[in-house]
């Protein structure tokens, strides 16, 4: 005999639209049916249940979804006061539940949502300044025009704040969205997203239709203008493709040693995010290349009009622009082939080793006057001499073609090799600050245009990433990449990073993090593409302890914002499914968790503070902190402080924090208003030393006692930049006590 399972209910959850809910105010509205009709809709929030008003008339529901017997009238509401069920200490966001019940016992859950403490968005109110540019969370989507950004401006809404806001980044690829062939590949701002080629879209979006978009939604924007070695990799198009179209001549191309451009589907094999990337040529960056630097500067700016219009229009939902995802000597050969042979890159080879040509302020044939990166010229007989050959005119210095792994003469202690490469990340660097200056020349502000430069974990084995353009040579091709060179001139850093790389975990060549060496170079940098799926093992799944990391590690640095990859990538919910990639997914994910948990943490939080937290209701970390004298223990949320037998307790700070003059205008600690906290004194020193330097100290009757916890001030800064910090307290019981987070304000 079979036997069926009864058919579960169906419904919709109207209400509450968004994911997150301001307590203690609770209003769900929606509708549900089943063939056996409905007898209960059930909202539960951990061990509490309320039962829905149900038979409410849907006549819509009814007339859309025939055939069920409680239809005309399926719809269900509840109204809850939490006032009398406050969060357990610590806890700011619950899990708000849904579910509709037949009269057979099956239940379907209608929703989640997830009810927030209202006195989340009060904790920082103290700190609010008018003037503090907010921090930004940037999920990536596409298609816009299909509906790509459904859902962004309403999921997020309850942990927006003064300090805190959501947006979207969408790529545009100026050089492929184009009037076409016929009309010289001009850019298209209406470009039709209808268009296909062999069964695949040309392009996804139109950037007319991602201004709209943001203007109907009111969600600020942060545009991708792509015309990088990604923005073509999906396949020839050169009817609409400009990259395409110029790849065609060689003279445009990038060369190998053995003067050979390859064709561009030769490494198909490579992963990507799109099946079988074009990725062997890629267009060369040599100023030389009229072609190329004049067909990029007039797209570029094509597409700077309407976002020149929007800024004017809309200043408040403008983020910026980031540029060209990874511009490199291609590195995608893994030193089989190393590039950039083209002939007009060694033109300006030679003109940069001799301080010649255009870095004398004598450019010709189309080249710019780069007289401003002209550095300590080399003569003839000293070029030779690092090259161990013998040059007789500079028409013959020509640059390494072999790199040994010979141990006994590794390239990478080559001081030939070394000259090919400083000039090759000057090549980067040189493009960026182009990139850049034209939109800059269009009108887009400086301070609003980021870079977008890979910035992977080095391989194992491999030496850490260069810092500066003059670093030592690595011990693997770096495509001509470096931290320093990735920041233009007329613009700020932006860092694409994955893995171990957006986790900060990746010691750099001063020991410090690629965070620290980001901030260092650039404190207005930003995090223009970041997941923390590993690309070298996309079988792993990133935890929870993964992101939480990396987010604070970014604020920390002082990031202006974060862009996570992608809100209409792979879903969490079927993580468990074939050819489920874990390095586009957002939503649903650890990752998209600990981003809630970061948001509530810093809602109203200026940016250019910094936090520690000590994990979140579900994570203990003690976020690098230690205890000199007494004991200090992570639990969730918080550090569980215990003094010695006098009553003494003394906290350490994680090593390298480079606060600069006037970074402290004041710390917050996060104990409760009744904590046993006689005394606080705050000291400071300098890397290198040993001698701390009391910035502030109070009693307990002098604090200023905030929702945030105690407020202490500090003492006018004197030119120095602290390293690490020191926190003595007096407690008055031998009891633990709770620190649940530790802040730095900014001075006004």
């Amino acid at each position: 005999m079979n036997r069926t399972s009864p058919a579960p209910p169906i419904g919709w959850l109207d209400v509450p639209e968004s994911e997150g809910i301001i307590g203690p105010d609770i209003h769900v509205r929606g509708w549900a049916l089943a063939h056996s009709r409905i007898r209960a809709v059930v909202v539960r929030l951990g061990h509490l249940e309320w039962m829905a008003r149900i038979g409410l008339p849907r006549p819509d529901v009814a007339e859309a979804r025939p055939g069920y017997p409680d239809n005309p009238n399926g719809g269900f509401a509840c109204d809850i006061d939490l006032r009398a069920h406050e969060a357990p200490q610590g806890v700011e966001r619950r899990r708000l539940s849904i579910v509709a019940i037949g009269r057979d016992g099956a239940e379907t859950t209608l929703g989640e949502r997830t009810v927030i403490e209202r006195s989340v968005h009060a904790r920082w109110q103290f700190a609010a300044r008018d003037d503090d540019e907010p921090f930004f969370l940037v999920p990536a989507l596409s298609g816009v025009a299909q509906g790509g950004s459904f859902g962004l401006d309403t999921r997020y809404a309850a942990y927006v704040s003064s300090t805190i806001r959501i947006g979207m980044r969408v790529p545009i690829l100026y050089l492929r969205t184009t009037t076409g062939a016929r009309d010289d590949h001009r850019f298209d701002p209406g470009f039709d997203t209808r268009r296909a080629h062999d069964g695949r879209a040309v392009a996804d979006d139109a950037l007319a239709q991602v201004l709209a978009d943001a203007r109907e939604r009111s969600l600020p924007v942060l545009v991708t203008l792509n015309g990088g070695i990604w923005s073509d990799a999906t396949g020839s198009m050169p009817e609409w493709d400009l990259t395409d179209r110029l790849e065609e001549d060689p003279a445009n191309c990038q060369w190998n040693a053995q003067n050979e451009v390859m064709p561009d589907d030769y490494l198909k094999h490579l992963p990507g995010s799109h099946d079988s990337p074009e990725l062997a040529r890629a267009l060369t960056l040599n100023v030389y290349a009229t072609d190329v630097r004049r067909y990029k500067k007039r797209n570029l700016q094509q597409a700077a009009e309407p976002l020149v219009e929007f800024i004017q229009q809309h200043p408040e939902l403008f983020i910026g622009v980031n540029l060209d995802p990874d511009v490199y000597i291609n590195p995608f050969f893994a030193e089989s082939q190393w590039y950039d042979y083209n002939p007009g890159t060694l033109r300006q080879f030679r003109h940069w080793l001799a301080g010649t040509g255009p870095y004398a302020g004598d450019p010709d044939e189309g080249a710019t006057d780069l007289a401003s990166y002209r550095r300590t010229p080399l003569s003839l007989d000293e070029c030779a001499a690092r090259a161990r050959t013998r040059f007789r005119t500079w028409e013959e210095v020509d640059p390494p073609r072999v790199f040994s792994r010979d141990p006994s003469a590794p390239f990478w202690e080559d001081p030939w090799v070394r000259e090919w490469e400083v000039f090759r990340r000057h090549l980067v660097a040189l493009h960026h600050d182009e990139l850049a200056a034209c939109l800059v020349e269009a009108g887009i502000p400086a301070d609003r245009i980021w870079s977008s430069q890979g910035l992977m974990a080095p391989a194992p084995g491999c030496m850490p990433l260069a810092r500066a353009l003059t670093s030592p040579v690595k011990n693997y091709d770096s495509g001509g990449v470096c931290l320093e060179g990735s920041k233009p001139r007329s613009g700020h850093l932006g860092a694409i990073v994955y893995g171990e790389a957006a986790t900060n975990s990746i010691e750099m060549e001063d020991g410090g993090t690629l965070f620290d060496g980001l901030a260092a170079i650039d404190p207005g940098f930003a995090i223009v593409e970041f997941n923390t799926a590993d690309l070298r093992h996309p079988e792993a799944r990133p935890t929870y302890e993964d992101a939480y990391r990396a987010l604070r590690d970014l604020w920390n640095a002082g990031a202006r914002f974060v862009s996570p990859m992608a809100w209409n990538g792979a879903n969490g919910l079927h993580a468990d499914d074939p050819g489920y990639a874990s390095h586009t997914a957002w939503r649903n994910t650890p990752l998209e968790e600990a981003a809630r948990d970061f948001l509530l943490a810093r809602c109203g939080l200026p940016r250019r503070s910094r936090l520690w937290t000590f994990g979140t209701p579900v994570h203990a970390d003690d976020d690098g902190w230690s205890a000199e004298v007494g004991t200090a223990r992570p639990t969730p949320g918080a550090l569980e402080v215990r003094g010695d037998r006098s009553g003494a307790a003394t906290l350490v700070s994680p090593m390298r924090l480079a606060l600069a003059e006037g970074a402290m205008g004041a710390l917050v600690l996060g104990f409760a208003a009744d904590a046993p906290l006689d005394s606080v004194c705050i000291g400071a020193r300098v890397a290198g030393t040993s001698d701390w330097r009391v910035v502030a100290q109070s009693t307990r009757l002098a604090m200023e006692i905030t929702k945030a916890g105690a407020l202490i001030r500090c003492a006018a800064s004197e030119d120095h930049r602290y390293d690490q910090l020191r926190i003595a307290l007096e407690l008055g019981s031998p009891a633990p006590i709770r620190l649940a987070r530790v802040a730095i304000l900014a001075p006004p």
